[in-house]
């Protein structure tokens, strides 16, 4: 699985630019909408610029995150350093099961808040 995201996150390398230009956009318009709208007019676009910024962010901090993954431990190196290496991979490896269960569990909040605001639309 670690090399499935490393060889997404180093094909999607060019997006990382422009991924951060939404981000920084998104949060603004966020931070404009939260400072400057009425009370009133707050209820209506909150939920997606939220969205957006916290989808934005999850990208991308997993392009990052991923495109400097280390590479296996070689049996010629010396003992600790195929430990350090084998442990650097194990952080990886956690970070790439978090980054799953966030998904999933940001896909599922997304659906509900998107729900719930196409009701109060």
């Amino acid at each position: 699985m670690l090399e499935l995201f490393e060889k997404f996150a180093l094909r999607h390398q060019l997006w990382r630019r422009p991924l951060l230009v939404a981000l920084v956009l998104s949060a603004a318009g966020f931070f404009a909408i939260v400072t400057l709208a009425s009370s009133e007019r707050l209820d209506d676009w909150l939920i997606p610029s939220v969205l957006l910024v916290l989808w934005l962010l999850q990208f991308y901090s997993g392009l990052n995150l991923f495109a400097v993954v280390p590479t296996k431990a070689d049996p010629k190196h010396a003992w600790h350093k195929r430990v350090q290496r084998n442990l650097y991979r194990a952080c990886y490896h956690l970070f790439a099961w978090f980054m799953m269960l966030v998904t999933v569990a940001w896909a599922v909040t997304s659906l509900q808040l998107m729900l719930a605001w196409l009701r109060i639309t």
